[in-house]
């Protein structure tokens, strides 16, 4: 009996440690869900930067009242967005019927998405790792302001966030079993991702480049899902190429027509857009989109021309480390929460990329960082052409925090193997 138990022990041991995890999980989860609505009941409306917040409600708004796709001019359909956030609001607004409580109740669902977001992440590093990082993830991204804030801006982060996590879960499942099950349902995770954010459109790709030369999977058969996968995407994104090339006329847009104004604005050296607001008010002749994007698109490439040949380094030195920088030195920290100032946010999150780069060095072997790898290298080089900006590497950062984690324990473990010895 004594053998018996003794055998049994480390598994019971191991048990109980899984279920206090789990316990001390939905701790965190719940915990920052409840603070985060009460934060909106109390604060929430203080959280309109009227910018792109405003565009999208009004966007919602016409949408759920007129069946039209607008933004920005109510008068043409767009084509600068994507529809799943305008979608999902306008939804919220037809039971509401008010601007205002929309904002509030979508606020309560962002906050929501970004829960759900954390417990895919905590299942993706369990994968990647073990449920001991795993839970250290959730707990180093359930403090991290900027994620609060995601909660309270009514941008596309926090839905970006859950797609992200979501893609990054099922590309780890399907690594595993390469299957048409999992081939179908990352596609259809792949097409809600692209019309929440268009700009994680080739991720998948590289993925597919990966598993087919990187990983030993048996490449007739990943062929064959990635085929399945492609097939489920386009058929997922048909309906909006369709209404793309009717409301414009015949033009084949596959995601957006809106690369001029981003392509613009990261054409400043070593500045943040926030200090063209004004500026950019003068750039335009007219009010017609299309026409902008052009004009915005031709100017940027004279400015790229013109930079390059009369100030050489400077341009360089921009679009090589400077928007690197920019791109992860930022910080998403537009508005203060209550009680947390700005040098908080912003040591938070340095202390949060140095633990990452510390983790990174030890487990970019594994798979999964791999894939992670190329999610950030793929994301960084795209906004070193456009635009780098600290809210588009926001929705990156919890997996910054997976890296820090596995940094954490790593030494936790040793320190304890020490101990022990």
């Amino acid at each position: 009996m004594c053998a018996d138990s003794g055998r049994r022990g480390p598994d019971w041991l191991e048990g109980v440690e899984i279920l206090n995890n789990k316990k001390w999980l939905a701790v965190l989860l719940l915990g920052a869900f409840l603070l985060k609505c009460i934060l909106v009941l109390v604060h929430g409306s203080y959280y309109d930067y009227g910018s792109d917040d405003r565009g999208y409600l009004e966007s919602a708004r016409i949408l759920a009242e007129d069946g039209r796709f607008t933004y920005n001019d109510p008068d043409r359909p767009t084509f600068f967005i994507t529809p799943a956030l305008p979608g999902a609001l306008a939804v919220v607004y037809k039971v509401t019927g008010s601007l205002a409580a929309t904002a509030q109740i979508f606020r309560i669902l962002q906050a929501a998405m970004v829960a759900s977001a954390l417990w895919l992440l905590f299942l993706a590093a369990r994968r990647i790792f073990n449920e001991r990082t795993a839970l250290w993830t959730v707990a180093i991204s359930s403090f991290y302001p900027p994620l609060w804030l995601m909660s309270l801006f009514i941008f596309t982060e926090s839905m970006f966030l859950l797609a992200l996590m979501l893609l990054l879960y099922t590309a780890l499942r399907a690594m595993e079993r390469p299957t048409s099950v999992w081939a179908v349902v990352f596609g259809l995770v792949w097409a809600v991702a692209v019309y929440v954010r268009p700009t994680i459109a080739l991720w998948p790709g590289l993925i597919f480049l990966y598993y087919l030369y990187g990983a030993k999977l048996p490449w007739r058969k990943l062929i064959r899902c990635g085929i399945i996968t492609a097939a489920v995407f386009v058929l997922c994104l048909t309906p909006w190429w369709v209404r793309n090339y009717e409301a414009s006329g015949g033009h084949f847009i596959p995601l957006t027509k809106a690369g001029g104004n981003p392509l613009l604005l990261g054409t400043y050296p070593f500045t943040v857009p926030a200090l063209f607001m004004e500026e950019q008010k003068t750039w335009h002749t007219t009010n017609d989109q299309w026409i902008n994007d052009e004009q915005d698109t031709a100017r940027a490439k004279e400015r790229i021309k013109e930079g390059f040949t009369t100030k050489p380094l400077l341009y360089t030195a921009w679009y090589t480390v400077g928007k690197f920088a920019m791109f992860w030195g930022d910080v998403f920290y537009w508005m203060a929460l209550p009680g947390v100032p700005l040098i908080v946010a912003v040591a938070y999150h340095y202390l949060l990329l140095a633990g990452g780069v510390a983790g990174l060095r030890k487990s970019w072997r594994l798979p999964g960082v791999q894939l992670i790898l190329l999610l950030f290298g793929y994301l960084s080089l795209l906004h070193m052409i456009y635009l780098a900006h600290s809210r588009y590497s926001a929705p990156l950062m919890p997996l910054v925090a997976m890296l820090a984690a596995a940094y954490i324990t790593g030494r936790l473990d040793k320190k304890r193997g020490v101990v022990q010895s």
